[in-house]
Protein backbone atom coordinates (compact mmCIF):
# COMPACT_ATOMS: atom_id res chain seq x y z
CA UNK A 1 0.00 0.00 0.00
CA UNK A 2 2.94 1.99 0.49
CA UNK A 3 4.24 1.86 -2.87
CA UNK A 4 1.70 3.64 -4.82
CA UNK A 5 1.73 6.94 -2.84
CA UNK A 6 5.83 6.61 -2.58
CA UNK A 7 5.78 6.64 -6.68
CA UNK A 8 2.71 9.39 -6.96
CA UNK A 9 4.90 11.80 -4.34
CA UNK A 10 8.07 11.40 -6.62
CA UNK A 11 6.44 11.99 -9.78
CA UNK A 12 5.32 14.67 -7.84
CA UNK A 13 8.31 16.19 -6.39
CA UNK A 14 9.59 15.65 -10.47
CA UNK A 15 7.07 18.03 -12.16
CA UNK A 16 7.51 20.50 -9.29
CA UNK A 17 11.47 20.12 -10.34
CA UNK A 18 10.87 20.14 -13.91
CA UNK A 19 8.39 23.43 -13.60
CA UNK A 20 10.79 25.37 -11.86
CA UNK A 21 13.90 24.70 -14.68
CA UNK A 22 10.68 25.44 -17.21
CA UNK A 23 10.00 28.82 -15.47
CA UNK A 24 14.48 29.63 -15.12
CA UNK A 25 15.00 29.45 -18.96
CA UNK A 26 14.94 32.94 -19.22
CA UNK A 27 16.52 34.03 -16.65
CA UNK A 28 19.31 31.00 -18.12
CA UNK A 29 19.40 33.64 -21.39
CA UNK A 30 19.81 36.45 -19.39
CA UNK A 31 22.77 35.24 -17.28
CA UNK A 32 24.24 34.55 -20.48
CA UNK A 33 23.60 37.48 -22.00
CA UNK A 34 24.83 39.19 -18.94
CA UNK A 35 28.14 37.34 -19.04
CA UNK A 36 29.01 38.66 -22.77
CA UNK A 37 28.60 42.47 -22.06
CA UNK A 38 30.14 42.16 -18.59
CA UNK A 39 33.05 44.04 -19.41
CA UNK A 40 34.76 42.26 -16.39
CA UNK A 41 34.16 38.80 -17.40
CA UNK A 42 37.00 37.40 -19.06
CA UNK A 43 36.12 34.90 -21.77
CA UNK A 44 37.57 31.07 -21.27
CA UNK A 45 40.49 30.36 -23.38
CA UNK A 46 40.06 27.96 -26.31
CA UNK A 47 42.94 26.19 -26.47
CA UNK A 48 43.48 23.11 -24.09
CA UNK A 49 47.14 23.99 -24.13
CA UNK A 50 46.14 27.52 -22.47
CA UNK A 51 43.60 26.08 -20.19
CA UNK A 52 46.07 23.94 -18.84
CA UNK A 53 48.14 26.78 -17.86
CA UNK A 54 45.44 28.00 -15.57
CA UNK A 55 45.39 27.61 -11.74
CA UNK A 56 44.15 24.81 -10.29
CA UNK A 57 41.57 27.15 -8.38
CA UNK A 58 40.56 28.52 -11.94
CA UNK A 59 39.76 25.63 -13.86
CA UNK A 60 38.37 23.04 -11.06
CA UNK A 61 37.20 24.78 -7.96
CA UNK A 62 35.84 28.09 -8.82
CA UNK A 63 33.59 26.10 -11.81
CA UNK A 64 32.84 23.19 -9.29
CA UNK A 65 31.44 26.29 -6.54
CA UNK A 66 29.31 28.00 -9.32
CA UNK A 67 27.61 24.46 -10.61
CA UNK A 68 26.77 24.17 -6.72
CA UNK A 69 25.65 27.85 -6.21
CA UNK A 70 23.34 27.65 -9.13
CA UNK A 71 21.34 25.21 -7.07
CA UNK A 72 20.30 27.98 -4.79
CA UNK A 73 18.91 30.21 -8.32
CA UNK A 74 15.92 28.75 -7.56
CA UNK A 75 15.17 30.67 -3.79
CA UNK A 76 14.62 33.95 -5.25
CA UNK A 77 11.48 35.44 -7.46
CA UNK A 78 11.58 36.55 -10.74
CA UNK A 79 11.22 40.09 -9.72
CA UNK A 80 13.88 39.79 -7.02
CA UNK A 81 15.87 38.38 -9.54
CA UNK A 82 15.74 41.10 -12.06
CA UNK A 83 16.46 43.68 -9.04
CA UNK A 84 19.64 41.66 -8.25
CA UNK A 85 21.18 41.90 -11.76
CA UNK A 86 20.48 45.52 -11.94
CA UNK A 87 22.19 45.99 -8.48
CA UNK A 88 25.17 43.85 -9.72
CA UNK A 89 25.23 46.44 -13.15
CA UNK A 90 25.47 49.16 -10.55
CA UNK A 91 28.30 47.63 -8.57
CA UNK A 92 29.99 46.71 -12.25
CA UNK A 93 29.75 43.16 -12.32
CA UNK A 94 32.10 42.07 -9.44
CA UNK A 95 34.37 39.14 -10.14
CA UNK A 96 32.08 38.26 -12.83
CA UNK A 97 29.06 37.52 -11.17
CA UNK A 98 25.99 37.06 -12.43
CA UNK A 99 22.58 37.15 -10.58
CA UNK A 100 22.70 33.04 -10.10
CA UNK A 101 26.28 33.36 -9.29
CA UNK A 102 25.42 35.82 -6.58
CA UNK A 103 22.65 33.78 -4.66
CA UNK A 104 24.17 30.70 -4.73
CA UNK A 105 27.52 32.42 -2.81
CA UNK A 106 24.76 33.98 -0.43
CA UNK A 107 23.29 30.52 0.04
CA UNK A 108 26.49 28.99 0.48
CA UNK A 109 28.04 31.24 2.69
CA UNK A 110 24.85 30.78 5.12
CA UNK A 111 25.69 27.21 4.94
CA UNK A 112 29.17 27.25 5.61
CA UNK A 113 28.67 29.65 8.56
CA UNK A 114 25.65 27.30 10.06
CA UNK A 115 28.19 24.44 9.68
CA UNK A 116 30.83 26.13 10.93
CA UNK A 117 28.64 27.41 14.38
CA UNK A 118 27.20 23.90 14.44
CA UNK A 119 30.68 22.23 15.10
CA UNK A 120 31.49 24.93 17.38
CA UNK A 121 28.78 24.41 19.48
CA UNK A 122 29.06 20.68 19.26
CA UNK A 123 33.03 21.45 20.63
CA UNK A 124 32.54 23.40 23.11
CA UNK A 125 29.41 20.92 24.21
CA UNK A 126 26.08 23.05 23.68
CA UNK A 127 23.03 21.46 24.59
CA UNK A 128 20.60 21.15 21.20
CA UNK A 129 18.21 23.35 23.18
CA UNK A 130 15.21 25.42 21.53
CA UNK A 131 17.17 28.42 22.22
CA UNK A 132 20.61 27.26 20.42
CA UNK A 133 18.79 26.22 17.75
CA UNK A 134 16.90 29.76 17.10
CA UNK A 135 20.08 31.49 17.58
CA UNK A 136 22.29 28.46 14.92
CA UNK A 137 18.97 29.49 12.23
CA UNK A 138 19.29 33.39 13.41
CA UNK A 139 23.26 33.44 12.35
CA UNK A 140 23.07 31.72 9.48
CA UNK A 141 20.00 33.80 8.35
CA UNK A 142 22.46 36.66 9.08
CA UNK A 143 25.30 35.38 7.06
CA UNK A 144 22.62 35.04 3.99
CA UNK A 145 22.09 38.48 4.02
CA UNK A 146 26.20 39.39 4.60
CA UNK A 147 26.50 39.46 0.98
CA UNK A 148 23.92 41.83 -0.14
CA UNK A 149 25.61 44.12 2.28
CA UNK A 150 28.96 44.06 1.01
CA UNK A 151 27.31 44.72 -2.40
CA UNK A 152 25.46 47.60 -1.06
CA UNK A 153 29.17 48.78 0.00
CA UNK A 154 30.58 48.00 -3.42
CA UNK A 155 27.80 49.92 -4.89
CA UNK A 156 28.16 52.99 -2.93
CA UNK A 157 32.11 53.03 -3.95
CA UNK A 158 31.06 52.96 -7.33
CA UNK A 159 28.81 55.87 -7.61
CA UNK A 160 31.24 57.53 -5.69
CA UNK A 161 33.66 56.98 -7.83
CA UNK A 162 31.74 57.50 -10.93
CA UNK A 163 30.73 60.96 -9.33
CA UNK A 164 34.13 62.35 -8.58
CA UNK A 165 35.52 61.44 -12.15
CA UNK A 166 31.97 62.86 -14.37
CA UNK A 167 33.43 66.60 -14.18
CA UNK A 168 36.88 65.82 -15.55
CA UNK A 169 34.83 63.38 -18.08
CA UNK A 170 32.66 66.77 -18.99
CA UNK A 171 35.73 68.83 -19.30
CA UNK A 172 37.30 66.68 -21.87
CA UNK A 173 33.87 66.03 -23.99
CA UNK A 174 33.94 70.02 -23.94
CA UNK A 175 37.46 70.57 -25.22
CA UNK A 176 37.50 67.74 -27.64
CA UNK A 177 33.87 68.64 -29.02
CA UNK A 178 35.00 72.29 -29.35
CA UNK A 179 38.41 71.07 -31.26
CA UNK A 180 36.15 69.37 -33.75
CA UNK A 181 35.59 65.78 -32.87
CA UNK A 182 32.33 63.95 -32.51
CA UNK A 183 30.43 62.73 -29.71
CA UNK A 184 31.68 59.47 -30.39
CA UNK A 185 34.92 60.44 -30.43
CA UNK A 186 35.56 62.27 -27.77
CA UNK A 187 34.29 59.47 -25.88
CA UNK A 188 36.33 57.56 -27.64
CA UNK A 189 39.36 60.33 -26.58
CA UNK A 190 38.25 58.41 -22.38
CA UNK A 191 38.14 55.17 -22.84
CA UNK A 192 41.44 55.65 -24.41
CA UNK A 193 43.30 57.41 -21.97
CA UNK A 194 41.49 56.72 -18.72
CA UNK A 195 40.79 53.26 -16.99
CA UNK A 196 38.39 54.12 -14.14
CA UNK A 197 34.73 52.93 -14.13
CA UNK A 198 33.28 55.84 -15.66
CA UNK A 199 35.76 55.38 -18.56
CA UNK A 200 34.13 51.26 -18.79
CA UNK A 201 31.06 52.78 -18.52
CA UNK A 202 32.04 54.93 -21.65
CA UNK A 203 33.19 52.19 -23.29
CA UNK A 204 30.20 49.74 -23.26
CA UNK A 205 28.28 52.67 -24.30
CA UNK A 206 30.73 52.66 -27.71
CA UNK A 207 30.20 48.91 -27.79
CA UNK A 208 26.29 48.84 -27.90
CA UNK A 209 26.46 51.78 -30.61
CA UNK A 210 28.44 49.47 -32.68
CA UNK A 211 26.23 46.45 -32.04
CA UNK A 212 23.91 48.99 -33.68
CA UNK A 213 22.01 50.50 -30.20
CA UNK A 214 20.62 54.42 -30.60
CA UNK A 215 22.62 56.85 -29.00
CA UNK A 216 19.68 57.74 -27.35
CA UNK A 217 19.01 54.30 -25.87
CA UNK A 218 22.78 53.55 -25.39
CA UNK A 219 23.62 56.77 -23.06
CA UNK A 220 20.18 55.78 -21.35
CA UNK A 221 21.05 52.08 -20.33
CA UNK A 222 24.47 53.73 -19.20
CA UNK A 223 22.43 55.81 -16.66
CA UNK A 224 20.44 52.92 -15.65
CA UNK A 225 23.06 50.77 -15.09
CA UNK A 226 25.09 53.05 -12.81
CA UNK A 227 22.03 54.81 -10.89
CA UNK A 228 24.18 57.84 -10.45
CA UNK A 229 21.44 61.18 -10.53
CA UNK A 230 24.13 62.97 -11.99
CA UNK A 231 24.64 60.58 -14.94
CA UNK A 232 21.18 60.80 -15.81
CA UNK A 233 21.20 64.04 -15.56
CA UNK A 234 24.01 65.00 -18.25
CA UNK A 235 22.09 61.72 -20.14
CA UNK A 236 18.71 63.74 -20.17
CA UNK A 237 20.37 67.18 -20.83
CA UNK A 238 22.44 65.39 -23.96
CA UNK A 239 19.33 63.46 -24.90
CA UNK A 240 17.39 67.16 -25.05
CA UNK A 241 20.21 68.83 -27.07
CA UNK A 242 20.09 66.06 -29.60
CA UNK A 243 16.03 66.14 -29.98
CA UNK A 244 16.20 70.31 -29.84
CA UNK A 245 18.94 70.99 -32.49
CA UNK A 246 21.32 72.53 -30.34
CA UNK A 247 25.02 72.24 -30.25
CA UNK A 248 26.35 69.57 -28.17
CA UNK A 249 29.86 71.32 -27.53
CA UNK A 250 27.46 74.05 -26.00
CA UNK A 251 25.17 71.90 -23.64
CA UNK A 252 28.84 69.54 -22.42
CA UNK A 253 30.24 72.83 -21.33
CA UNK A 254 27.03 74.44 -19.01
CA UNK A 255 26.86 70.58 -17.50
CA UNK A 256 30.29 70.31 -16.57
CA UNK A 257 30.15 73.92 -14.92
CA UNK A 258 27.24 72.56 -13.11
CA UNK A 259 28.81 69.33 -12.21
CA UNK A 260 31.93 71.21 -10.78
CA UNK A 261 29.53 73.42 -8.72
CA UNK A 262 27.91 69.90 -7.34
CA UNK A 263 31.11 68.38 -6.66
CA UNK A 264 32.49 71.89 -4.49
CA UNK A 265 28.99 71.57 -2.74
CA UNK A 266 29.54 67.96 -1.48
CA UNK A 267 33.16 68.92 -0.52
CA UNK A 268 31.66 71.88 1.73
CA UNK A 269 28.98 69.31 2.79
CA UNK A 270 31.26 66.61 3.85
CA UNK A 271 33.42 69.68 5.58
CA UNK A 272 30.42 70.68 8.20
CA UNK A 273 30.01 67.35 8.69
CA UNK A 274 33.37 66.70 10.27
CA UNK A 275 33.19 68.30 13.60
CA UNK A 276 29.70 66.28 14.39
CA UNK A 277 31.59 63.48 13.00
CA UNK A 278 34.73 63.80 15.23
CA UNK A 279 32.38 64.32 18.03
CA UNK A 280 32.16 60.24 18.91
CA UNK A 281 36.01 59.56 18.81
CA UNK A 282 36.83 62.55 21.17
CA UNK A 283 33.91 61.66 23.70
CA UNK A 284 34.68 57.95 23.50
CA UNK A 285 38.32 57.70 22.87
CA UNK A 286 39.87 60.65 23.81
CA UNK A 287 38.33 62.61 26.94
CA UNK A 288 38.79 59.64 28.91
CA UNK A 289 42.21 59.36 28.40
CA UNK A 290 42.62 62.82 29.26
CA UNK A 291 40.44 62.46 32.07
CA UNK A 292 43.15 59.36 33.47
CA UNK A 293 46.01 61.69 32.47
CA UNK A 294 44.69 64.73 34.74
CA UNK A 295 42.45 62.91 37.47
CA UNK A 296 45.01 59.97 38.12
CA UNK A 297 46.87 61.69 40.97
CA UNK A 298 44.14 62.98 42.83
CA UNK A 299 42.94 59.11 42.97
CA UNK A 300 45.23 57.96 45.71
CA UNK A 301 44.84 60.95 47.99
CA UNK A 302 40.88 60.67 47.36
CA UNK A 303 40.84 57.35 48.16
CA UNK A 304 43.38 58.31 51.43
CA UNK A 305 40.93 60.62 52.72
CA UNK A 306 37.69 58.24 52.12
CA UNK A 307 39.61 55.48 54.21
CA UNK A 308 40.41 57.64 56.77
CA UNK A 309 36.97 58.81 57.46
Amino acid sequence: MLIIPSIVTALAILLVVAGLMASRRDVTVGERLDAYLSPTVEKAPSNPSLEAKQPFSERVIIPLLKRASRAFAWIMPQNRYEALRLRLAMAGYPWGLTAADFVGAKGIVCVLVGLLTGVIGWAADAAPTFFNILLLGGIALCAFFLPDVWLSRRIGQRQTELLNALPDALDLLAIATAAGLSFENAIQEITSKWTNELAREFSRVLRDMSMGVPRRQALTDMAERTGVPDIASFVSAIKQAEALGVSIGRVLTVQAEEMRTRRRQRAQERANQAPVKMMFPLVFLIFPAIFAVLLGPAVPQLLEAFGGI
